[in-house]
């Protein structure tokens, strides 16, 4: 693990181009609604009950990660938060993802899910956040 001198991130690989901006995730909530607020939290305690995660502020998203990063918040609207899961194959046969494409230049596919409700995270979602979990782990 490499550590930036400058924004004090670890990551896996020496020298890893990234953003060390002074964003906090606080500053993402800020001015949502209270909708958007639960539907966050309600996702990451779904995430700490698979293992222990931390969060990151970009420039435009919230990285999660546990040992490396595995799934991004890139949108937290009125009433939903819009989050992307990145596989290295394509889960086409599902019931919850509303985009699944090709990372050009990768062999990365981002699956896109939009939660709305706390529900929105059943039985099939939370298998895919196993998965995804699994990705950022070290093993």
């Amino acid at each position: 693990m490499w550590t930036c001198t400058l924004c004090s991130r670890s990551f896996k690989n020496n020298n890893q181009i990234h953003y060390c901006g002074d964003k906090a995730v606080s500053d993402f909530l800020v001015g949502k609604t209270a909708i958007a607020i639960h539907l966050f939290d309600h996702l990451i305690s779904k995430f700490e009950e698979i293992g222990p995660v931390k969060l990151q502020a970009t420039k435009s998203m919230i990285v999660i990660s546990a040992d490396v990063k595995f799934a991004y918040i890139i949108t937290l609207g009125k009433t939903f938060v819009d989050v992307v899961f990145p596989f290295k194959e394509l889960f086409d046969d599902n019931l919850c993802f509303r985009k699944m494409a090709l990372v050009p230049g990768s062999n990365d596919y981002n699956h896109h899910l939009r939660i709305m409700i706390p529900d929105d995270i059943n039985e099939e979602v939370f298998n895919y956040m196993k998965k995804v979990y699994a990705n950022g782990k070290n093993l």
